[in-house]
């Protein structure tokens, strides 16, 4: 049974093979500044911001053990965060279509980084230079955004643009979580940012600025803000922004990176034929032991019985009390 038992947890565990971790995409304007808030587990240490893994010596941009620093059109300064975590806040300058690319933010040592953050940044001509970086997210997918941590009271609210007015305002609420057709809210103790918002099933006119926070809407006590683009999911270049169309956050310190899905299928398919091979023979193997159990039973019991009769009918023991008849007795299963 406890073979079974293994089996079974194996075939569950298998199903999350072809999950495929995803990163946040970053969109800003050639010609732009923009920063980004990379939020690691750990706090202090040697920090590092990289194009890619940080592998190379040419891919790491910035290293420091201290809380600022600059290099070229790249900057970096560091904070703690809640206790035990640190906040880099990673900035370009004057952006250039090379700048495209995946980056990484982290802590410890390039090789074997103690925490860090994945982030993809694309460069297009055709958004606005003051605006920054936009989260970038493909049409028909949700997406989650983090508001500011700071809490106070028990008054939230969600806004698209900067909630200058009644009508722009998504969410009002004294709860900790609440729905308004394809918009919530929820408060999530002991995580990132604690107050989070979220849109679902996203299309193009979903993109512009969106903010949510603490206290009145029209007069906020803490709040943060971000930029939405929504992108085109059948255009594969999305209009100016180039390479995939990967979405959600990713925890920091979980790889981006992830082996190619077909050769996912097909060992995926591998080990399916040879668990279901296996939990097969495990049941023919049950079957086959019951069934014989049955039999010797069944047999030991004839044996019992004939010797009873024959023991009865034994000349000397004619003057002996007769003997009682045994109860045949009962197999449980």
């Amino acid at each position: 049974m406890k073979i079974l038992h293994f089996l079974f947890f194996c075939l569950l565990s298998d199903a999350g093979v072809q999950v495929e971790a995803k990163h946040n995409i970053w969109s800003a304007a050639e010609g732009g500044n923009a920063s980004f808030l990379c939020y690691l587990t750990l706090s202090g240490s040697t920090k590092f911001f990289c194009k890619e893994k940080c592998e190379r010596a040419e891919d790491i941009l910035i290293k420091t053990d201290g809380s600022t620093a600059q290099s070229g059109r790249y900057s970096i300064k560091y904070k703690d965060g809640s206790p035990g975590s640190g906040i880099v806040s990673a900035t370009f300058t004057h952006m250039i279509k090379s700048d495209s690319g995946m980056y990484r933010c982290a802590l410890g040592r390039p090789s074997v980084p103690d925490s860090y953050y994945d982030f993809e940044v694309r460069v297009s001509n055709d958004l606005g230079k003051r605006v920054g970086f936009y989260r970038t997210q493909t049409e028909g997918e949700n997406i989650t955004l983090g508001c500011s941590n700071t809490v106070y009271g028990q008054r939230k609210f969600f806004c698209k643009n900067q909630c200058k007015n009644e009508g722009e305002i998504l969410i009002d609420t004294t709860n900790d979580k609440s729905v308004s057709g394809r918009y919530s809210i929820e408060y999530r103790p002991v995580s990132t940012f604690g107050l989070y918002g979220t849109i679902t099933q996203l299309t193009k006119s979903d993109t512009g600025e969106y903010s949510c926070g603490y206290g009145n809407p029209l007069s906020p006590d803490s709040y943060g803000s971000v930029n939405v683009l929504v992108i085109d999911a059948s255009n594969t270049t999305a209009s100016p922004l180039q390479t995939t169309t990967q979405s959600e956050s990713v925890t920091p310190g979980v790889s981006t990176h992830c082996p190619d899905s077909s050769w996912l299928l097909v060992v995926r398919a591998s080990l399916d034929g040879v668990l279901l091979m296996a939990v097969f023979l495990m049941l023919f193997y049950i079957s086959k032991t019951r069934r014989n159990f049955g039999l010797n039973t069944r047999e030991n019991d004839t044996k019992m019985e004939l010797f009873a009769a024959h023991e009865n009918l034994d000349p000397t023991s004619e003057h002996k009390e007769p003997k009682r008849s045994r109860t045949k007795p009962t197999l449980h299963y």
